[in-house]
């Protein structure tokens, strides 16, 4: 019986330890809204430009809609993912980045299907 009690208490030392070999789910947002805000606007500010005059401010208005809208829609299962992977690297990395391109060397962004 207390080998048991052993042993239930060795894996469940063991299975905490490896929950904690994952980026925190804090760290993991903070990498997406940077490296997502970072990719959207550098490609959203290009459309922007290209616009006529007149209509950049309610262009930027409508994209500043879409990407929160899209950040909500998607944060939580992307945080999960981002634990899931397990890389901290890639976690540091698009925190510290400061432009689209920095971003996407972190990590590319997906294809549309």
């Amino acid at each position: 019986m207390a080998a048991v009690r052993t042993w239930v208490l060795v894996l469940s030392a063991a299975l905490g330890l490896g929950a904690c070999k994952r980026p925190s789910p804090q760290a993991c947002e903070e990498a997406i809204r940077n490296w997502y805000t970072l990719v959207y606007w550098e490609e959203a500010e290009k459309q922007i430009a290209a616009a006529p005059p007149e209509q950049r401010d309610e262009l930027r208005k409508q994209k500043l809609a879409k990407h929160d809208k899209d950040i909500e829609a998607g944060i939580e299962q992307a945080i999960m993912d981002c634990r899931s992977s397990r890389d901290f690297d890639g976690v540091k990395c698009m925190k510290e980045a400061t432009t689209g391109a920095q971003a996407r060397q972190c990590r590319e962004p997906k294809k549309p299907d």
